[in-house]
């Protein structure tokens, strides 16, 4: 019963898989970002751009035929590690 499933497993984990890269490469600008924010004395978090990027998040979603709640709650999570992240390079 399980086997049919077996193709669409399949190309759910190659998703998964171009998720994760991209995710890696958006982290890595945040490393950029961090270094900029430490020599210009600039803060970690800045609510006004996270409020933006939920928002774009959440219209780019519904566009796409997605639930914006979902997709902010996903950013909200991705954000937080981002920070979490610029906190530990910024110091």
């Amino acid at each position: 019963m399980i086997q049919p499933l077996a193709p669409l497993r399949a190309e759910i984990d190659a998703l998964d898989d171009q998720i994760i890269a991209l995710l890696t490469q958006r982290m890595a600008v945040a490393h950029r970002v961090a270094a900029v924010k430490r020599a210009h004395g600039i803060p970690v978090v800045i609510p006004e751009r996270v409020a933006a990027v939920l928002d774009r998040a959440a219209a780019v979603g519904a566009a796409a035929g997605l639930d914006p709640d979902y997709l902010r709650r996903l950013y909200r999570v991705i954000i937080d590690e981002t920070c979490r992240v610029e906190e530990t390079l910024v110091g």
